[in-house]
């Protein structure tokens, strides 16, 4: 009986391991969306000043899936905004995909950017197309 169970345990083990992991599978956002993303961000942050970004950082795409399977993107990332005599500090912000978009600023943002279910696209820093983005509309 002792080896039934222990073979048992064996195979519960081994199958859970060869289990597929569902979110390294996910598909990278399509060019449009990441094109969308940056846009949006680059125009809100032009247009609803301030704070105005001096820079950007570790800007990167990731989605949020439902357990209806839907898919909703956003654009996640930092940036250093001008401050006037005040040493500024990195704050981050969500671009995020909705029937048009939402950005979210600092501490609202963090409940976006920093959630565990968020899956990342394994890609490049895009930190300097926005800032590329932004610096054509000013």
């Amino acid at each position: 009986m002792r080896y039934l169970s222990v073979l048992f345990a064996t195979l519960v083990l081994a199958a859970c391991s060869m289990a597929p992991d569902t979110r390294s599978n996910v598909q990278a956002a399509s060019p449009a969306v990441v094109e969308f993303l940056l846009t949006s961000s680059a125009t809100d942050f032009h247009t609803h000043r301030p704070p105005d970004p001096v820079r950007f950082r570790d800007v990167r795409v990731g989605r949020t899936i439902a357990a209806s399977g839907e898919e909703r993107y956003m654009l996640c990332g930092q940036f250093l905004p001008v401050r006037e005599g005040v040493k500024a500090e990195w704050t981050l912000f969500a671009t995020i995909e909705t029937s048009g978009y939402e950005q979210w600023l600092g501490a609202q943002a963090a409940g976006y950017c920093q959630g565990s279910s968020v899956v990342w696209d394994k890609g490049d820093d895009l930190s300097a197309s926005l800032q590329s983005r932004l610096d054509s509309l000013r």
